[in-house]
């Protein structure tokens, strides 16, 4: 029988040294003198050793030798266009005081030059221009870099060039590379963050840090590493028989819990308990209190939902155990089921808890901008228990200066009436158009002046009766519903598409037909026509500047200028 043998090629590029695994020798040294400093020196890494109560360990060799791997495909700024520029100076330099050409050469012999220059630059100009192809951000790997230098010194060889004037390009090329690599911060903190895992806590690598096919992957998993707290066995309140237990954080606000959840982990009145399950740093939050010994102020599940039905037993088993005498807010269908069951309890204002939940699910789904605001008021925060819900949103147009110099009270009036009157043809559910002003160049945007319209979605809530169950149910539906509305408006007050023809909302109509009203005023500026005209003209009257260069060089001229760009 023939047996396959087994692929252990993983496992030796791992068991190779870092230096031999095609990095140039300044990054190797790079990393190990990282790595060393994480061990002995890096007093952030001794400070999270001394709260664990580890010590750190030396960084295993295949670690480095993986951690290189990732590196060789990072991409960063390596080889900016200023670095190109001075590279094809000192080629052009190079190649110039190494020929016979002067300027009494004729044009046969200028048209050589030129041939040469090309030879020499020309495909180091494609490889770069392709490298930038993949990158559009102007971003290169250590790879890329690699490939580019073999290509520049074989194009130097080809035309000629001497050896030390080769020698001279190529120290030119690593010092532009290794300069923008050390200046790197973000490499930097990747690197850091990822060999303190490892010093830390050598088996992360092979639990999960293994796993990651990019550096960008790797340094995702460390700092998850380093977000997550361990597990204090003295916080454990009570464990179940299937693992899951009620944590006490001990803390009126918890990062970890607020990640892991969803929402703010913050309490006002109490500090937080946690319903959690596993041990070690995997511990998994399911549902966060805020409890202060008598009373239970907040119950929420994963991003302010209310939690889950399966795990309302483990609730149930707080209330009954912790001395619970009050639950001032739990979700309203979890709030019936308690209060038939504990009947004794005290439920402090359900309009307000109800309400208040409805915020806290609303707030986060309904998207603002820098033009587009949400103001809330919730009913716990006030005295009366009203809450107000407001959407604002300010519309701009582009204006004549000469307006600005002008009595504009007149036109801000007419505006303002056009805008409502057209707001509540294209806008519904329909705003309040509060006010409308006229703002200098340079106070809103650097271009124009501008016109400014405020629009506002706006309403309040309150039963008259906060112990009638009907009123109470009757503005949570009200709210529930206006919430809803908001929510859907503000999707399009920040999209950049149109609204489809069915749609009763078209903010682009608005926004258009308010433009129209204000070239009917003679104020409207047409800054986009404006650049356009520009730029036609340009078009119009392209630069000579280049035209008595020879041929071959204006080519790479013109080439190297689109690096440059």
């Amino acid at each position: 029988m023939y047996l396959r043998q087994p692929n252990k090629w993983n496992e030796f590029l791992l068991a190779e040294a870092i230096e031999n695994i095609g990095l140039p020798p300044r990054v190797v040294t790079l990393i190990r003198r990282r790595a060393a400093f994480t061990v002995n020196g890096d007093a952030h890494a001794e400070k999270l050793a001394n709260q664990q109560g580890v010590e750190l360990q030396k960084i295993d060799e295949k670690h480095l030798t993986w951690l290189g791997q990732l590196l060789k495909s990072f991409d960063m700024k390596l080889f900016t266009p200023t670095d190109a520029r001075n590279l094809a100076n000192f080629i052009k330099k190079a190649v110039r005081e190494t020929s016979v050409v002067d300027a009494s050469s004729t044009e046969e012999e200028k048209e050589a030059l030129g041939e040469r220059l090309m030879l020499a630059i020309g495909p180091v100009i494609d490889y770069y221009l392709e490298i930038k192809s993949d990158y559009p951000e102007g971003l290169q790997t250590l790879a890329d870099m690699k490939g580019l230098r073999k290509r520049m010194v074989r194009a130097l060889k080809r035309a000629d060039l001497p050896a030390p004037e080769i020698k001279t390009a190529e120290v030119i090329f690593d010092k532009s590379v290794y300069d923008n690599l050390y200046a790197d911060v973000d490499l930097h903190t990747r690197l850091r963050k990822i060999l303190t895992v490892l010093a830390l806590d050598p088996v992360y690598y092979e639990e999960e840090l293994k796993k990651a096919d990019t550096l960008r992957n790797a340094y995702g998993l460390a700092q998850i590493f380093l977000d997550s707290p361990k597990k204090e066995e003295d916080k454990v309140i009570h464990e179940f028989d299937n693992g899951y237990y009620w944590y006490d954080i001990q803390s009126y606000a918890c990062d970890y819990e607020a990640k892991q959840m969803g929402h703010c982990g913050r309490g006002e009145e109490g500090s937080l308990i946690s319903l959690r399950a596993g041990g070690g740093r995997r511990m998994k939050p399911m549902v966060t209190l805020e409890f202060d010994g008598k009373v239970l102020y907040q119950i929420k599940g994963k991003a302010n939902q209310p939690p889950k039905t399966d795990l309302w037993p483990y609730i149930e088993w707080f209330i009954e155990n912790m001395g619970v005498e009050s639950i001032k807010e739990a979700p309203s269908e979890m709030m019936g089921h308690f209060q038939e069951k504990y009947p004794d309890l005290d439920w402090g204002n359900q309009w307000a808890s109800e309400a208040d939940e409805l915020l806290n699910q609303f707030e986060p789904t309904i998207e603002t901008d820098s033009q587009t605001f949400l103001e809330l008021d919730y009913a716990a925060e006030g005295e009366d228990g009203e809450v107000g819900v407001v959407l604002r949103h300010q519309a701009f147009w582009p204006v004549k200066d000469i307006i600005v110099d002008e009595d504009t009270h007149r036109l801000r009036w007419e505006i303002k009436q056009d805008a409502e009157s057209i707001a509540n043809d294209t806008l519904y559910p329909n705003p309040r158009i509060t006010s409308a002003d006229v703002f200098a160049r340079g106070v809103q945007d650097s271009e124009a002046a501008m016109l400014r319209i405020e629009i506002h979605w706006s309403d309040s809530f309150e039963p008259e009766d906060i112990e009638n169950k009907e009123q109470v149910q009757h503005e949570l539906e009200r709210l529930l519903e206006f919430l809803d509305e908001i929510q859907e408006i503000s999707k399009w007050l920040i999209s950049t598409q149109a609204a489809p023809e069915e749609a009763e909302f078209d903010y682009n109509e608005f926004h258009e037909k308010v433009q129209k009203r204000l070239e009917a005023y003679g104020v409207y500026r047409d800054v986009a026509g404006e650049i356009d005209a520009e730029d036609e003209k340009e078009r119009s009257f392209p630069s000579t500047r280049q035209m008595d260069l020879p041929l071959q060089e204006s080519r790479i001229i013109q080439r190297w200028s689109k690096i440059i760009k």
